[in-house]
């Protein structure tokens, strides 16, 4: 994750928390989840836009990879969706909407809950 980090979100985040990685390996691979991919016991939505400059794309492959290497099966276990157009955080509604959109299937067909009306103010 260091390599792929933002040259000042490695000094103002990571290193001012965490140190080197030089210097503090065994720090960093406990704090990765991709140490922890085993631990998964629940339906995983993974949505990634590419154009994420902040939280670079790669990061979220690095995990969809280890998964697949545990054994987890895409489209099974997990769901990986990535956003071609996408930042990190959109101020572009239809993107908002996209994203949302496939949160709300993913909740739909994983946990099968009903869908309620919400009653506005005026009733």
């Amino acid at each position: 994750m260091y390599e792929n980090t933002m040259p000042h979100f490695r000094t103002e985040l990571m290193v001012k928390n965490l140190g080197e990685p030089d210097e503090n390996e065994a720090i960093y691979r406990e704090r990765s989840p991709v140490n922890y991919v085993e631990n998964v016991d629940a339906p995983l939505l993974i949505v990634r836009g590419v154009n994420d400059l902040r939280v670079p794309v790669s990061q979220a492959r690095i995990l969809r990879d280890a998964l697949d290497d545990a054994g987890f099966e895409e489209g099974t276990d997990y769901e990986y969706e990535e956003l071609g157009e996408e930042g990190h955080g959109s101020g572009d509604i239809d993107q908002n909407i996209r994203s949302l959109e496939l949160l709300d299937d993913f909740l739909d067909r994983r946990i099968g809950a009903e869908r309620t009306a919400v009653a506005s103010l005026d009733d």
